[in-house]
């Protein structure tokens, strides 16, 4: 009977050992695949440039984008996009968690790179049956690109509403300014817009549009990059929007 107990014990241990050391191998395989079935993406800095040319903008090089600028957009959209390696696990799991607890899809949990994927490779479908091709080009552009041009295609390529495509017409849209010229008030505000670029359109819908402002200008006090008193500030100044009720 011992000798019974311990041959169960045994093949019990088996099984576990067996599902462990499994999963891990199918999901390398599955991954494997994936990145081979889906299309390449070495032409991505042309999808974007097309996009520009399309709606008469011109690239705007990462370093005529203010520093500030593209922090409000990374803690705004994906606060963990220098960590992550274009899928960002612990913000999936938690979008998904949310989804279910919720039994709806309130988060996406999508990172910088899957949304620039969606735009450039996927016509911005949501369809979650092509959520797996999705996750496997955002390995794959990271494992391409660094991440200075996916943030910077990203910035090109994105709408932000009232016809302006890419951070050169916004800023020009709604400032009159030049990327390089926005402070921390209008980057903030330009850096909400991507989300919800007709909702937010501050000629539209400047109410909405500060709302917005507001959450991007904490995110970034709560992550380190401005103090309170700077996100007051410049949530305080005048940038010739007023909201009326």
């Amino acid at each position: 009977m011992r000798g019974a107990r311990r041959t169960r014990r045994q093949q019990v241990i088996a099984v576990i050992v067996a599902v462990t050391l499994g999963l891990p191998a199918l999901f390398g395989i599955a991954v494997l695949v994936g990145l081979i079935i889906t299309p390449p993406i070495d032409d991505m800095p042309k999808r974007v440039d097309a996009i520009l040319k399309e709606h008469g903008g011109t690239r705007v090089p990462l370093a005529q984008v203010p520093d500030q600028l593209s922090e409000a957009l990374i803690a705004i959209e994906d606060e963990r996009f220098y960590q992550h390696r274009g899928v960002d696990t612990q913000g999936l799991i938690r979008a998904v968690l949310t989804d279910l607890y919720h039994h709806r899809a309130l988060e996406g949990g999508s990172t910088l790179t899957q949304q620039l994927i969606k735009l450039l490779y996927m016509d911005n479908d949501d369809d979650g049956w092509r959520k797996p091709e999705d996750l496997m080009l955002a390995l794959k552009v990271e494992a391409r690109f660094d991440k200075h041009t996916i943030l910077e295609s990203y910035l090109n390529a994105v709408y932000y509403g009232h016809g302006a495509y890419g951070i050169g017409q916004a800023a020009q849209v709604y400032f009159h300014q030049r990327p390089d010229q926005l402070d921390l008030a209008r980057a903030s505000m330009l850096a909400g817009l991507p989300q919800a670029p007709s909702y937010y359109d501050l000629y539209r819908n400047p109410c909405s549009a500060r709302a917005r402002q507001f959450n991007v200008l904490a995110q970034m006090a709560h992550d380190g990059y401005i103090r309170q008193e700077q996100a007051a500030a410049a949530y305080n100044e005048s940038i010739g929007f007023p909201c009326k009720y």
